[in-house]
């Protein structure tokens, strides 16, 4: 503002004259820079409106405002994109928090939809896990000091060979090869996981009917279940949940998308609705390769689906038709772009708030030196054509934001939603009274007058307060039962796990969108490429903390980590009579092996090398998180 105040050389400080030389510098940026593009009376439109403007008439305003509608779209569609690829990355990070226990292959307190509201056999069946977990890198403070200097190491070579190479098309199309190598993985995780958050808009695991009744889909059965809320005692106020079979619903639909199927001929509808099942196992299943050699090994690679297979095909014809075709050059820039950044999103963490900070004001300060200072942040972004930044254009204005400015930012904010997961968690946790050993001690006592002896024996047991955590529900690909109960309170152990409280979360989002808006408005007033962490850094970090300091929750937030030293497991160990563990004989397993391996050379022969994709058994479809 200060420099907006020497250039425009404003005759008082009244707020009308300053929003009337915000509106000169505009306007002439915007008729120098649509010189090219714009026709002579768009810019005499531009014109006339800053000439009519006046802060005292509110026509002028909306003229005004209309006369800039491009930028405003331009700007509007960066943001969109930003936040968006955001929003989603931060949620696919989400995984067990060390304030939440670890969930068994078996659940044991699972009630699941039946008519009595018991358990049922399926429930406690081993279910496997149907998705890979993605590993995350974290951070280390060592890693956060030496960013900025890697980061400009990295940025200055690349300035000085577009320099020597005087053509960068040769440059352009190294860069846009590895990239787009890098993109095949990243855009098909990310196409992959859009093709699964539409999957479950059309097939829910749980839905509202308009009078507020909770329906659950069991795709074993293929029938839908009604919940009832019945009194657990006639003494209680608390509830407890029950489950029926409804025999009038029986698609795989929320009534909202089965209607259509009551105008078709009962026939035709009755093949739609068992190919509609069909679809959603397909859909929803997860497969597994299996590989074995005999005498070598055996390997088995799960996490496939798909959805999954189909994004890195899409993945794949993407990157073709950008690097060999050419074709759609913006769409597919963002595409890759917004996927390269889903992707790094969701490997790397932050690790802390003392290291995630550190990270930010590191990167904040190079900024401001590679874009204020020296040449070769805007050269390198203006010369280099590849998915690095994403780009967006409206009526001859053309915007774009890097990659670095959506993924520092946007790992800071992944970090606050999972804190704000591990605190959901943390309030769950419960303190219970346990004994932890009995000793008993023998002592004799005479009795002179009645010359005896009495034998007494003292028993001290030992107590301690242990800690009780709430087993882990996964909340992710829970997009459509979240739209499809959105008016109801959270019923299920599913949707509470979905829409626990994220108030850091919010707090950098908003944030975010300040600091984003604050970049744009100085880059359109300045006429010059801005540094968007230098306003990103100060408004995320101060309101973050700032909010930490409000609350009292300074010592939690410092305190709080990904490095897993915290994550502690309950170990139970198997013990005999006498107390002793019980030691499990490898000797004796091998020998079983060995002796199965042997009656199958003597029956039907044996494998020597096995490769077998395998689909999930029908019980892996028993939700037991709904």
């Amino acid at each position: 503002m200060a420099e907006l105040a020497v250039n425009g050389e404003l005759a008082d400080g009244s707020l009308e004259n300053i929003v009337e030389n915000i509106a000169a510098n505009l306007t002439e940026g915007l008729a120098a820079d649509l010189a090219v593009n714009l026709t002579v009376g768009n810019v005499s439109a531009l014109a006339a409106a800053r000439a009519a403007f006046s802060f005292s008439d509110p026509a002028s305003i909306t003229q005004l405002l209309y006369a800039y509608r491009h930028v405003f779209l331009m700007e509007g569609r960066i943001l969109a994109l930003a936040l968006g690829i955001i929003y989603v990355g931060a949620h696919a990070s989400l995984s067990r928090p060390h304030s939440a226990a670890p969930r068994d292959d078996e659940d044991e307190d699972a009630t699941q939809p039946g008519g009595d509201g018991q358990k049922t056999e399926k429930a406690k069946r081993k279910k496997k896990k149907r998705t890979a977990d993605m590993a995350m890198e974290s951070l280390r403070l060592s890693d956060a000091l030496l960013m900025p200097v890697f980061a400009a190491a990295a940025l200055i070579g690349m300035y000085y060979l577009i320099k020597y190479m005087q053509d960068p098309a040769l440059l352009n199309r190294i860069i846009r090869a590895y990239t787009s190598l890098v993109a095949v993985a990243s855009v098909g995780s990310f196409l992959g996981d859009g093709l699964g958050l539409v999957s479950s808009l059309v097939f829910p695991n749980v839905w509202t009917s308009r009078d507020g009744r909770l329906y659950r889909v069991d795709a074993t059965k293929r029938v839908q279940w009604v919940q009832k809320t019945t009194s657990a005692t006639s003494t209680s106020d608390e509830t407890a949940a029950v489950w029926e079979e409804d025999p009038s619903r029986s698609t795989p639909f929320p009534d909202l998308l089965a209607a259509p199927l009551r105008w078709l001929p009962a026939s035709t509808a009755a093949s739609v609705t068992r190919i509609a099942w069909a679809v959603r196992r397909v859909v929803r299943e997860s497969w597994s390769i299996h590989v074995s050699l005999r005498g070598v090994g055996t390997e088995e690679v799960e996490g496939l689906s798909v959805h999954a297979l189909t994004g890195f095909a899409l993945a794949a014809a993407a990157v073709y038709l950008d690097y060999f075709l050419g074709l759609f050059p913006s769409l597919l820039n963002n595409v890759m772009g917004l996927g390269l950044s889903y992707f790094a999103l969701q490997v790397v963490s932050g690790t802390s708030f003392a290291i995630g900070s550190t990270v930010l004001v590191g990167l904040f300060l190079y900024d401001i030196v590679m874009v204020f200072y020296t040449p070769f942040m805007v050269t390198v972004a203006t010369t280099v054509e590849a998915p690095i930044k994403i780009v967006a254009a409206s009526g001859g204005q053309a915007g774009m934001l890097g990659l670095g400015d959506i993924v520092v930012p946007g790992i800071y904010i992944c970090l606050c939603l999972r804190y704000d997961l591990y605190q959901h968690y943390a309030r769950q946790i419960k303190h219970v009274a346990t004994a932890l050993a009995t000793t008993e001690q023998a002592g004799s006592q005479q009795d002179k007058a009645a010359e005896t002896t009495t034998t007494t024996t003292t028993t001290t047991t030992t107590t301690a307060t242990r800690e009780v955590k709430a087993p882990y529900i996964d909340p992710q690909g829970r997009w459509g039962d979240r739209l499809w109960t959105w008016t109801a309170s959270p019923k299920t152990p599913g949707l509470a796990a979905a829409r626990f409280a994220k108030p850091y979360f919010v707090t950098s989002m908003v944030a975010y969108v300040v600091g984003l808006m604050g970049a744009m408005l100085a880059m359109l007033i300045t006429r010059k490429g801005q540094p968007a962490l230098f306003y990103l850094v100060p408004v995320m970090l101060g309101a973050t903390w700032g909010r930490a300091a409000l609350i009292g929750d300074l010592e939690g937030m410092w305190a709080y980590t990904e490095d897993h030293s915290l994550d502690t497991k309950d170990v139970v160990v198997n013990v005999d009579a006498d107390g002793k563990p019980i030691k499990e004989d490898a000797e004796e397993r091998a020998k079983e092996t060995e002796e199965k391996r042997a009656e199958e050379d003597a029956g039907d022969g044996r494998d020597v090398f096995v490769f077998a994709i395998r689909a999930p058994p029908e019980t892996d479809f028993f939700e037991m998180d709904i």
